[in-house]
């Protein structure tokens, strides 16, 4: 039996992600495999000969894409040589280089990621994290000549900050350095303008909103989630509600789930029609937000969910997420074990794939009111958090038995939060006057929300910490997801054949 095209694709590129993510863990050299491969062979040769035969070519080609993912993986690491960065360490150095990220405000300085570095002229590989006084006033693209001490990003109370780091390949790190401003980014055309829109909005709601709802608003709008208290982030967390500060494949797809539902249930668009509309917010949501990673790829996964659904076909919507997950570990394959957000979002958006049609048939007695798809928000809450629940429990170790029901009350408000938001902000750069009349619900919503959470996070008997929860357990957890997955396919097929 020959093995469909369309699905070779699909095993090459789950066998390429294999591949990466056992090399992540392990660290073993490819000689290693090679023994393993020739063992599955003589398996197969004795146990299913004819398939063998047919399949040869397709088995062999799955291997080396295996193969691939291993030397992928292996060679993202740098030679720390005299042409690398991270060859200076423990050094004092002067350089030049770039901001090339948007800075990052935090409590009590400013982050910024510079690269294009030059020593001594001689052009230099790798980025570096500089770390300057608050309210210092450097933006991206600022051509900058810096003195000071390198040093290697280390442990910090038993978090690998390193490693952290070196997912975007940064491997050192500059603490209040000696800075002078050799030239201004020059910023030009529509990403400029959105930049320029993203910093007058910040400076508009820190002059008319105090705390806790001017926090929330910008890291809800404009992407400053570290710039929450933490007080406020433990309520969040404690809830279940963390997906709402950060912009992840959860916020993105159920933001876009949300406009695709008012465009077709309200504007009365006929779903073939919304897509566009869709992306172009989505689009201009992540630049506004200042184009971090983690937005960029839950956008690209986000997208291909609802693309899926705009010509009908859900099964593509699966496949395009494997595909831009493929896509982005080719270019970045360290993000699989390095980075958390990658994976929260890359199983968000695929519990939300799976999951949510068929929590939509548990819930058929929940109404979907045209105004309020009580249904359809729980639907895709739960398909995600189910996804993401044992992930989310083996590195935090938090478990709310009351995360749906915030995520319900909370998760109608945020569309109509975060339009009201642009509106005040809009009308506010205009005149003050104006963005007046949207400041007073704006705020009444912020408050309800965040009171909601609160309230949540200290209701006793739904909320709880779990320490050391075991990567064992958690693997189990998936066989048993997987299982479950399944089981609901062979009931679909059953209903279908009826």
């Amino acid at each position: 039996m020959n093995i469909p095209a369309s699905k070779i694709i699909t095993w090459l590129l789950i066998f390429f992600i294999l591949g990466i993510g056992i090399s992540s863990f392990l660290l073993f050299p490819l000689f290693v495999v090679l023994p393993f491969f020739f063992l599955i062979l003589i398996v197969l040769f004795f146990a299913k000969r004819q398939f063998l035969i047919e399949n040869i070519r397709t088995i062999i080609l799955i291997f080396l894409f295996f193969l691939l993912g291993v030397w992928r993986y292996q060679i993202s690491f740098p030679v720390q040589d005299e042409n690398y960065l991270g060859f200076y360490n423990n050094q004092k150095v002067n350089f030049i280089g770039k901001v090339v990220k948007e800075p990052e405000q935090r409590d009590r300085e400013v982050e910024l990621v510079l690269g294009g570095i030059k020593i001594k002229e001689k052009e230099i590989k790798g980025k570096m994290l500089v770390r300057v006084p608050l309210y210092s006033l450097y933006e991206r693209n600022d051509l900058l000549q810096i003195s000071c001490p390198l040093k290697q990003p280390g442990i910090i109370e038993d978090f690998n900050y390193d490693e952290y780091l070196s997912r975007y390949n940064v491997y050192s790190v500059c603490y209040w350095p000696e800075i002078k401003v050799l030239e201004r980014g020059d910023f030009s055309g529509i990403v400029a303008k959105i930049f320029w829109f993203r910093n007058q909005s910040k400076k508009l709601i820190d002059q008319y909103f105090t705390e806790p709802q001017d926090a929330f608003l910008s890291a809800l709008l404009l992407g400053f989630k570290k710039q929450i208290p933490e007080e406020i982030r433990n309520w969040f967390t404690r809830t279940g509600m963390t997906h709402v500060l950060a912009i992840s494949g959860l916020h993105i797809s159920i933001f876009s789930q949300i406009i695709a539902f008012f465009l077709t249930g309200v504007l009365l668009l006929r779903r073939q029609k919304v897509f566009w509309p869709t992306a172009l917010i989505v689009i201009f949501f992540v630049i506004l937000v200042g184009v971090p990673a983690s937005a960029v790829r839950a956008a690209i996964m986000g997208l291909g969910l609802a693309w899926a659904q705009k010509i009908g076909r859900p099964q593509v919507g699966k496949k395009i997420i494997l595909y831009a997950a493929a896509i982005m570990l080719c270019f970045n394959p360290k993000l699989l074990k390095l980075d958390i957000g990658f994976q929260l979002s890359f199983l968000a958006v695929l519990g939300i794939s799976f999951l949510s049609p068929a929590f939509n048939q548990y819930f058929k007695k929940i109404p979907n009111f045209q105004y309020f798809p009580l249904r359809q928000y729980l639907a895709t809450t739960l398909g995600a958090q189910v996804f993401v629940l044992p992930l989310i429990l083996y590195y935090f170790g938090d478990l709310s038995l009351i995360s749906p029901l915030i995520n319900v009350l909370v998760l109608f408000f945020i569309p109509l939060i975060m339009a009201l938001g642009l509106l005040f902000i809009i009308f506010g750069l205009i005149h003050i006057c104006l963005a007046k009349i949207f400041f007073y619900p704006l705020w009444l919503l912020l408050t309800f929300v965040i009171l909601t959470v609160k309230v949540g996070a200290f209701i006793p008997g739904f909320s709880y910490v779990i320490d050391n929860f075991p990567l064992s357990l958690t693997i189990i957890l998936y066989f048993l997801i997987v299982f479950w997955l399944v089981k609901i396919k062979k009931q679909n097929n059953e209903i279908e054949e009826i």
